[in-house]
């Protein structure tokens, strides 16, 4: 018997009155699903989806024409396998398009309704828009993906059914299964779990689970691709409304660590002929940096025999102006769990520095989840250091004066400057060259010239502060940047040492080579700039040359 019309509209309308306030949009099918026969559908499809209602019922394949590819495809396919394995409830997820383009989340719980045959009469669905919670999702993943492990959560229900409701996609690096998988399939990840550390995975969770306080545990999982790993898990457990419990947790590789210890606890002897052995510092510390054990080769590198170290703080060795640097850079990385390298200054036995290169390794403690050991192999690089410290030097320096090539000077200059305008403190340039020096070049050949720009290198270097800056910036022509220094403070200085070049007398083969010095002196302004304070400084050194050579000449300030 068919009801009439008029019925039917009346139907439809008292649905529609009693789901009004409903926060989803409620629908029925056929057992064909959007493919067959729309029964009903909330009035409220419009306001979610922009969709006429009339035109679904009219052909409701359009609503399956407006997911994208991915999820329509997923839908279908995990409808029918529910169909096919006769559940009477599934949970899709899927995003559709609308017409302006925008891409909506739905989650969409179907109840599926069987007669007393087993034959589907209706698929009652449920959509709600998590649009919201599928952005939160994505930034969630976005953020997890850092991480060197995944995070995850984990129910148990009160039947004992283990399921992964979330998991980040960082579990595919760690397990070699996708989120998707092992949500939809917890017991293969489980499964995969090392049939020696099975029962001991289970009882952890059990205990867990009872009194509710923090799952840990090390376990052996069996990589889909053969290969064979180290996981460490943890998880905070909470007790739902339905009695099940829901761990909040993370896992992460521990394959290397784990083999380095049970290679250490399984081969006491084989490890003890390898350290007292090896070239290489090996040192372990605790988690407060003292000593705890030093390889014999010790005695080799720093001068010291084991037992002199024993207790003792790794920084203790270190310079005073290095150990809070590198205790805050290797304590920052021990806690995280994470290797550290290093090239650092240590003190030798005999009161002199070497350079160490240091690999640090932190053992973090499954049980506290904190580091506690670090081991540290050191390797003596002092003279690979000092052949770079060498090639720099050479780099940057001019070998016949012991100046600062021009490029390296200038790079000082500005640093100078830079310090300058942070925190406003006097700078003074000193422009200075040989007078006549092609002459000297002329009379007595290059070799005189070149023992003429070493004396003056050397009595420059013996005369400035260790902080002043001297540089060679041209054949014969030389600068100084004195920092804190005012204008009459450097002309002052600018004197003793014209005074000193003026006296000195430079032996060449038997004959004394006399030379004498200009000067060009600037005090640097308010902000000015490089270039200004560089040609006032060459400006006084020209009118220096002008009035007679061999004197020091103070340069105008630019607004004068």
């Amino acid at each position: 018997m068919t009801m009439p019309s008029s019925m039917l509209q009346q139907s439809t309308h008292q649905l529609d009155e009693l789901l009004q306030a409903s926060p989803a949009v409620i629908y029925a099918t056929d057992a064909a699903w959007w493919r067959g026969r729309l029964h009903y559908i909330c009035l409220e499809i419009e306001t979610l989806t922009g969709l006429d209602r009339e035109a679904l019922y009219a052909r409701p394949e359009s609503w399956l024409e407006l997911l994208t590819p991915g999820s329509r495809q997923s839908a279908l396919t995990r409808l029918a396998r529910a169909i096919d394995d006769n559940s009477d409830r599934l949970s899709l997820d899927y995003t559709l398009q609308k017409g302006d383009g925008a891409l909506r989340h739905f989650q969409d719980d179907i109840v599926i309704h069987r007669n007393q045959h087993g034959e589907i009469v209706e698929l009652v669905g449920s959509l709600t828009d998590v649009t919201k919670r599928q952005s939160l999702l994505e930034r969630f993943e976005d953020l997890s993906d850092q991480l060197p492990g995944t995070l995850y959560q984990c129910r148990l229900t009160p039947d004992g059914q283990l399921s992964f409701p979330l998991v980040s996609a960082g579990v595919q690096r760690l397990f070699g299964m996708s989120p998707t998988r092992i949500v939809e399939d917890p017991q293969e990840a489980i499964g995969r779990v090392h049939p020696d550390d099975a029962d001991t995975l289970w009882r952890n969770i059990h205990r867990s689970a009872t009194r509710l306080n923090v799952w840990r545990c090390e376990f052996r999982y069996r990589h889909p691709r053969g290969h064979q790993l180290w996981v460490s898990g943890h998880a905070t457990p909470q007790r739902e409304e339905d009695g099940s419990i829901l761990w909040h947790g993370f896992c992460e590789d521990i394959t290397l660590r784990k083999q380095a210890q049970l290679a250490l606890t399984e081969s006491e002897r084989r490890y003890r002929f390898i350290i007292e052995h090896v070239s290489d510092l090996i040192m372990l510390f605790d988690d407060e940096g003292a000593c705890r054990f030093a390889s014999p080769s010790v005695q080799e590198v720093l001068g010291y025999v084991p037992d002199d170290l024993y207790g003792r703080s790794l920084i203790e060795l270190l310079p005073p102006d290095d150990a809070p640097r590198v205790q805050r850079r290797l304590h920052e990385a021990s806690r995280q769990g994470k290797n550290l390298q290093l090239e650092l200054r240590a003190r030798h036995c005999h009161g002199h520095y070497i350079w160490l290169e240091i690999s640090c390794s932190p053992y973090i403690s499954p049980l506290t989840n904190r580091y506690e050991w670090i081991l540290g192999v050191m390797r003596d690089v002092t003279t690979r250091k000092l052949r770079e410290m060498k090639l720099h030097e050479m780099s940057t320096t001019d070998s016949l004066t012991g100046a600062l090539n021009r490029g390296a000077f200038l790079e000082c200059v500005k640093t100078e400057i830079d310090a300058s305008d942070a925190m406003p403190s006097r700078l003074s340039l000193v422009i200075f060259d040989i007078d006549n020096f092609k002459k000297i070049n002329d009379t007595w050949g290059h070799a005189a010239g070149d023992l003429v720009l070493a004396s003056l290198g050397d009595i420059c270097r013996s005369t400035l502060r260790a902080h002043d800056i001297f540089g060679r910036i041209g054949g014969e022509e030389f600068a100084l940047v004195l920092g804190g220094q005012s204008l009459n403070e450097a002309a002052k200085l600018a004197e003793r040492l014209r005074q000193k070049f003026e006296n000195v007398r430079v032996e060449f083969y038997g004959q004394w080579l006399n030379f004498t010095v200009s000067f060009g002196i600037a005090e640097r302004q308010e902000q000015e700039s490089l270039e200004a304070l560089m040609h006032r400084a060459d400006m006084g050194l020209y009118a220096a040359k002008h009035q007679g050579r061999n004197r020091v000449n103070q340069a105008l300030c630019k607004d004068t």
